[in-house]
């Protein structure tokens, strides 16, 4: 074979590699269904984004697609049926049972630091909380009848009552049916920002904090295997990156210096589903 034919030949060999190469990503675009459009979910929305660009060389393009607004019950049924395809959900077994969970916290255990959003009116009662049994004895709280930690407040022996909605939650809280609406770090200043004009005796109560473990994850329909891989390929390599902890600091410093957590009374209470076997690592954000 000629020097020309050799050099011919081997430019048709990679030609071919590279026209493999390019078709073995799939050219159609997927369309990715969520549920939960509201402003507390900016952050997590942003972060999926984030792993579907860092795993775009290897995977079909994608398109998000936002539902009209639901609630939490039946956000979960739409999962469940393949209405939507991907779930921002704090976890528990039951939910791990039901869908694909990508085991790595997206809120950093955060959201398990709660605090109060209490009717100012009650103020001076809770300054003379000091214990799970104080708060047990004396005071109800609210909470959303299908969120996952529902079970940590009846494990604890804290009063519940419990309600469908969170806007509900906001309006009985100040019409005082109950005494207490517990609220993550990540979620309690911009909300209370939100409804001081159409629920101005709202206050965040400054001395207390409920601390329990409760990872929050993306959850897939079982159907998808291939999409909870990819996102969870995203999510480890934004890890390396550090984008991810850049992106958790950008949405949450400023409420974690607000929160002053190491000058309120810490109250532990124990989650069944996922115990304190080991401290969760705030070194970095606290």
């Amino acid at each position: 074979m000629t020097r020309y034919n050799c050099f011919k030949a081997s430019l048709i060999a990679f030609v071919c590699l590279f026209i493999a190469d390019v078709s073995a990503k799939p050219t159609s675009t997927q369309v990715l269904r969520l549920y939960q459009t509201d402003f507390q979910f900016e952050y997590h929305i942003e972060l999926l984004k984030i792993a579907l660009d860092k795993t775009a060389a290897d995977y079909p393009d994608t398109k998000l697609q936002f539902t009209e607004q639901v609630t939490p019950g039946r956000g979960l049924k739409m999962l469940e049926q393949g209405e939507v395809d991907i779930a921002f959900l704090a976890s528990s077994k039951e939910r791990e049972q039901n869908f694909i969970p990508i085991k790595i916290p997206l809120l950093k255990g955060l959201l398990g630091y709660r605090l109060l959003l209490i009717h100012q009116d009650n103020l001076e009662k809770f300054q003379q909380v000091t214990n799970t049994k104080d708060l047990g004895d004396s005071f109800v709280a609210g909470f959303g009848s299908h969120w996952a930690d529902i079970e940590v407040l009846r494990h604890n022996n804290l009063p519940t009552q419990e309600v469908g909605t969170v806007t509900s939650l906001y309006r009985m809280l100040h019409a005082k049916r109950f005494d207490y609406f517990p609220r993550g770090v990540n979620e309690i200043w911009e909300e209370k920002q939100r409804l001081k004009g159409q629920l101005p005796d709202l206050m965040i109560e400054p001395n207390i904090a409920l601390v329990y473990n409760l990872p929050v994850y993306v959850f897939v329909n079982k159907d998808l295997p291939e999409l909870a891989a990819r996102i969870e390929k995203g999510l480890n390599i934004a890890t390396d990156d550090l984008s991810f902890q850049e992106l958790f600091l950008k949405y949450y410093n400023d409420s974690i210096l607000k929160a002053r957590l190491s000058e309120r009374n810490i109250i532990h209470l124990q989650n069944d589903d996922y115990p304190m076997t080991s401290t969760i690592d705030t070194s970095w954000w606290l």
